[in-house]
């Protein structure tokens, strides 16, 4: 809501008129933006943050994939073969369960892969959407989350979660609401102008930056399991990016 109150008053007057025209393109990416931002908040909340976001940079995967069929105009290669097969390889190890030699998908796990999943979809529509602004896009997004957000309250009927507001957490979601409002607008900025699934390395930084907040902040350990899991899936993402 903060990222959203934010562009309607710098945003929305210039980029009114792009808006009104793309609103059908721009209400898909609204949805698409909150399925992958509300998705990613309740993984990371829930689980083991680090593991959370191994699972989430599976998105090469479902980038290439999805590429394919919504902008088949842009080049593959085979690398983007071994690409999907290396994230696939991380994400059975990171979920394999050595005691029952299954698949261990817990309720933070399945909302990371979804969060993935949809963020891929961003990263895709962003680019197949390149003759809209990418401030409008950037709009689209917040005001899908921040509606996608209220909606969810009333129907898990959390209203209480509302009563938790008070002058520290408003400062702290003031904060988060900039942050985000920033991040959006540099992120749409640059999609369209790489290829998808090329864009998937620079997200990877992030995951150095989440290993080493959530050590000092929340005295989070990962698991064996979860390295060697990670290693394939940032094998894979950076696979991507050579030539």
């Amino acid at each position: 809501m903060v990222a959203s109150i934010l562009a309607l008053v710098f945003i929305f007057p210039k980029r009114h008129d792009d808006i009104l025209l793309n609103l059908k393109s721009l209400v898909i990416f609204a949805l698409v933006g909150c399925v992958t931002n509300i998705s990613y908040v309740i993984a990371v909340v829930n689980g083991n943050v680090v593991r959370s976001m191994l699972l989430f940079f599976m998105s090469p995967l479902w980038t290439i994939f999805l590429s394919f069929f919504l902008i088949p105009n842009d080049t593959f290669q085979k690398k983007d073969a071994y690409i999907a097969l290396l994230s696939i390889v991380g994400g059975f190890i990171i979920l394999f369960d050595p005691n029952s030699f299954l698949m261990n998908v817990g309720f933070s796990d399945f909302f990371a892969l979804l969060a993935g999943i949809f963020f891929a979809c961003t990263n895709v529509l962003a680019r197949k959407f390149s003759k809209i602004h990418y401030q409008s896009k950037s709009f689209a997004i917040w005001v899908g989350v921040a509606v996608g957000g209220a909606l969810l309250i009333l129907i898990t009927n959390d209203l209480n979660v509302i009563n938790l507001i008070n002058p520290k957490s408003l400062m702290l979601l003031l904060i988060i609401g900039l942050l985000l409002f920033c991040s959006t607008l540099i992120i749409q900025y640059g999609l369209p102008k790489i290829n998808p699934v090329k864009a998937s390395p620079i997200f990877t930084f992030e995951i150095v930056v989440a290993a080493l907040s959530s050590y000092w902040l929340a005295n989070e350990i990962l698991g064996v399991k979860d390295l060697v899991g990670g290693l394939f899936i940032i094998l894979a993402i950076s696979l991507s990016a050579l030539k």
